[in-house]
Order: C-alpha cells, then sequence, then structure tokens
C-alpha cells in the first residue's frame, strides 16, 4: 500500500513538472501567409468629367457694315440655316456693281488683245511680219490675263460680302450670348453670337497619367447620374500632351446612348467610373505584407517555417495587392498577417498547419 501511495505522488510530481515546463517553453508565433501570385491585374476608380460640346462657338460676320436688324436673341433655339441678322446692304450693292462692271471691260479688254495676236501670228509667214510687235502682243495679252484674274476675285469677294449681309445660323442649337445690336457697324471677323448645340457633344476626362498605362480601352466607361441611372460611353481618343500642374492626360469619349434622350447639357460635371487592367500578367502580393525598413519595403519570406527578411521592389497597387517589380519570384510564401511581431530568422507556426 506504501509503495502504491508513493508511486502516485510520484506521478504527479512529474506531471506538475512538465505542465509547469511546458507553460515555460516559448511559443513559435502564429502567422497568416499567402503564395505571391501572377495574374492580370484589374481594377475601378471614379473620376469627374463633364460634358464637352462639338459645336459651341463664337460665330462671327464675313462681311462688313452697318447692322440693319438682328433677328435671334438669348435662349432662342434655331436651326441651321436660319437668317439671325441682316446687314445693311446699299455699300455692299454698289461695291458689287462697280466690280462686275470692271470685270466685263477687263474680260472685254482680253479678247480684243486676243483678236489683234492671233492676227499677227497669221502673218508669221508674210514679208511684213514683225517679231518685235508679235512678241510685245504676248505681252499685253498676259497683262490682260493678269488683270482679268485680278479683277475676278475682287468680284467674287465682292459678291460674297453681298451674299453674306444675311447672317445664318451654321449649325443649329441655342443663342447662349448675343454680342451685336442694331445700328452697330461690323468689319469681316466681327463675333455677333455664341451658339450652342447641346445635342452634339462628347464626354471628356483628365485622367492621372499614371493610370493611363492600364487603362482598359476596349470596356465601357459607365456614367453615373444623380438619379443613379447609368449611362455607357467608350473611349474615343486621347490627347498626347500632359498638364504638368495635375499630371493628367485629357481623355475624350464617345457616348453610346442618344444624347437626345438625356438632360445633360454643356460643361456638366458627371462622376464617371474607368476600368483598369495590366496588358501582360504581374507578379503581386497582398499589401499587408508589407513592412517598411529603413524607407524601404520589405516582407518577411517563409522557408522552412523560417521568417526571412526580404527586400522588395513594388509597382502599381490594386485594391488590396500590389505588382512585384524584384525581390520575389512566384510561389514565394510570405507573410500577410503576425508579420509586425517577427523578428528576422525566427521560426513560425503557419495558421492551419
Amino acid at each position: 500500500m506504501k509503495k502504491l501511495f508513493f508511486f502516485i505522488i510520484l506521478l504527479l510530481c512529474n506531471l506538475q513538472w512538465y505542465i509547469l515546463n511546458a507553460k515555460a517553453a516559448p511559443q513559435n508565433p502564429i502567422v497568416v501567409v499567402e503564395k505571391v501570385r501572377k495574374e492580370y491585374i484589374s481594377d475601378s476608380f471614379l473620376i469627374v468629367g463633364r460634358v464637352a460640346a462639338l459645336e459651341s462657338d463664337t460665330v462671327s460676320v464675313k462681311t462688313f457694315g452697318p447692322v440693319e436688324d438682328v433677328y435671334a436673341k438669348v435662349g432662342d433655339q434655331i436651326n441651321k440655316g436660319d437668317i439671325l441678322l441682316k446687314i445693311e446692304t446699299d455699300e455692299l450693292l454698289e461695291d458689287k456693281v462697280n466690280k462686275e462692271g470692271e470685270l466685263s471691260e477687263s474680260l472685254a479688254r482680253l479678247e480684243l488683245e486676243e483678236k489683234k495676236l492671233e492676227r499677227l501670228k497669221a502673218l508669221i509667214q508674210s514679208p511684213s511680219f514683225k517679231m518685235a510687235e508679235y512678241e510685245d502682243q504676248i505681252n499685253i495679252v498676259k497683262a490682260a490675263e493678269g488683270n482679268l484674274i485680278k479683277i475676278t476675285s475682287q468680284y467674287n469677294k465682292a459678291k460674297i460680302a453681298y451674299d453674306d449681309a444675311k447672317f445664318k445660323a451654321p449649325y443649329s442649337g441655342v443663342i447662349s450670348k448675343r454680342l451685336v445690336t442694331k445700328g452697330k457697324y461690323v468689319n469681316i471677323g466681327d463675333p455677333v453670337f455664341e451658339i450652342i448645340n447641346k445635342e452634339k457633344y462628347e464626354l471628356e476626362a483628365n485622367v492621372p497619367l499614371d493610370k493611363m498605362e492600364y487603362l482598359d480601352r476596349k470596356k465601357n466607361i459607365e456614367i453615373i447620374l444623380s438619379d443613379n441611372q447609368i449611362l455607357q460611353t467608350s473611349i474615343k481618343s486621347f490627347i498626347p500632351k500632359e498638364n504638368p500642374d495635375t499630371r493628367t492626360v485629357l481623355v475624350r469619349l464617345q457616348p453610346l446612348f442618344d444624347v437626345k434622350k438625356t438632360n445633360l447639357i454643356i460643361n456638366q460635371n458627371i462622376n464617371l467610373k474607368m476600368y483598369l487592367k495590366s496588358k501582360n500578367k504581374v507578379k503581386t502580393i497582398n499589401k499587408d505584407a508589407l513592412l517598411i525598413k529603413d524607407n524601404k519595403y520589405v516582407v518577411y519570406l517563409i522557408e522552412n517555417n523560417i521568417a526571412k527578411i526580404k527586400p522588395i521592389i513594388t509597382g502599381k497597387s490594386y485594391k488590396n495587392y500590389i505588382e512585384i517589380i524584384d525581390g520575389l519570384k512566384v510561389g514565394d510564401v510570405v507573410v500577410t498577417r503576425g508579420n509586425e511581431r517577427l523578428t528576422p530568422n525566427q521560426k513560425v507556426q503557419i495558421e492551419g498547419k
């Protein structure tokens, strides 16, 4: 009986010793890991764009004279070809008639000199033919031709000026500003109206330069309206010039909807959802794996359950992942949780294993 009691006491002592040692023994930290993978990177981002008019200009007169009447006012809806104003034609008509008379005289003079040249040419084989007189007549004909060309040009300008006395709308739209009044004298090129065509527009956005390389040009861009309605648009072109102040590039977008059935107006700001996609597969890791040491990015690389510190070079970031340029290869295992408390070459336990 004493032997049994002594054995039990000894067993309890050994058990207590093992429990105390187990508590005292340091435990390997448990960490969460992920593998370096290679994949196409895709992401989306919101940006503010605007409605850009295709036809929105300050239009100018093509002739001169006092304004006889103005038929359009601010806010008027106009159609292409509508007469917007009329310039007094007395001076223009007089100039046109004078140039028409000069043109007739110049044409008659040329015909007369050409007939003289033909008569002299017919005498080439005659003893009375004079080469000097013939050559002088050739020069006279050439001068008459030059004068006819000059007068014709002047007449055409006078006719155009007269015809343009009735200023017509170059395209349909709305008068946004009137810059002339009745009685004002205008010269060629003077601005008279600002016209906006609200039914012909595109969209544009200043996209950050660092996103241009990965902008998915095959995927439609979403326009998110204030009532949560979604419209579709696509990339038409981009202006190959950086804005040095904003580090952006202007991208033009083509509407994929009926612009006449929307309430968008020129210069309106709109929310755009654009998409990114890498052209090739890239190496990525979870951003949670990143630590900063000596102003450089490092990660803990797991090899045989040993956490080894590894400097890396990163590239573009997308959502929760970041591109790896150098320092890791596909399949490497890195710590994504628990890495803040690790020390180099520390033995770890991987969660779930």
